[in-house]
């Protein structure tokens, strides 16, 4: 009965689920990613389109990203499903006091860990050697679990960051 109050994850998804994913500049420090999965599970939990329960989780990954998912072989989600997950994200960033919504922020490896830097940042991070075309990047314009797996994180040169090459 204890596993039922687990929050579920993205593991818990097949391959197919759609998902949304969402970035902080900042780290999600432990104890916000706690506050996640748990309103997480709770949003997810009650969850419709059009009076059908949504099969869905929501996860933070990589201490940076958190991640929407729904099997849509289930049920799809609707317009206003959707906008019902932007209004729980926008509910997520006044609890927690960060932007999650901001499309401008990219998320990449350095020397191990993650750092974070604005799009528009990245000629001069380039020009300095900051940043190469090889710089790992996490793509968040994956559309599913799939994708996520498959080119969640990407060289530079192979994202929409190209442009700045």
């Amino acid at each position: 009965m204890e596993h039922a109050l687990l929050p579920r994850t993205i593991n818990d998804m097949p391959a197919h689920a759609r998902v949304w994913v969402y970035k902080s500049f900042e780290p999600l420090n432990e104890e916000q990613q706690r506050q996640v999965r748990v309103q997480g599970a709770v949003f997810t939990a009650s969850w419709a389109a059009h009076g059908a329960a949504l099969d869905a989780c929501v996860d933070v990954l990589n201490d940076h990203m958190i991640v929407v998912a729904v099997d849509e072989q289930q049920a799809m989600a609707s317009g206003c499903s959707i906008d019902k997950s932007v209004r729980f994200i926008q509910q997520m960033e006044h609890d927690l006091r960060l932007n999650l919504t901001d499309r401008m922020v990219v998320i990449h490896e350095k020397e191990g860990s993650l750092a974070a830097c604005r799009a528009q940042q990245v000629p001069e991070l380039l020009k300095i050697g900051l940043l190469t075309a090889d710089t790992l990047i996490f793509d968040d314009l994956v559309t599913t679990k799939a994708d996520l797996l498959a080119r969640w994180r990407v060289p530079l040169k192979d994202t929409w960051l190209v442009r700045y090459l």
